[in-house]
């Protein structure tokens, strides 16, 4: 099945669906976490998420979107830890989850833009 993809002919092989799956845990793991610390800014990264997900069902779907997604997700890593690691046991599952989100990212970006 071919949705939207930038490169028109390409299918979804089971890495896009996973690292979809993997953006649905990680913005659930957001909102989750702005309604127990009534944060704000859980919500924003969760919409980001959101928004990501939505961008891969349509036609502006890019293989440069993998990287800016895993570049996200690095950044969000750093600035947990930067901040002193509030919420040690969600956050640490949600490092796990976004390890295998960045290396998955980074696999989708290196396919689909040829620079193998």
């Amino acid at each position: 099945m071919s949705i939207g993809r930038g490169t028109h002919g390409e299918t979804e092989t089971v890495f896009d669906w996973l690292v979809l799956l993997l953006a649905v845990a990680l913005a659930g793991i957001h909102v989750y976490l702005g309604v127990v610390a009534d944060e704000r800014q859980f919500f924003v990264v969760a919409g980001v998420f959101v928004v990501g997900i939505l961008l891969f069902f349509t036609e502006y779907w890019r293989a440069t979107v993998y990287l800016l997604a895993a570049v996200y997700v690095a950044t969000l890593g750093v600035l947990w830890l930067l901040g002193g690691t509030e919420y040690e046991r969600v956050g640490l599952v949600t490092g796990a989850i976004s390890t295998a989100f960045l290396g998955l990212a980074v696999y989708l970006f290196v396919r689909e833009s040829g620079a193998e």
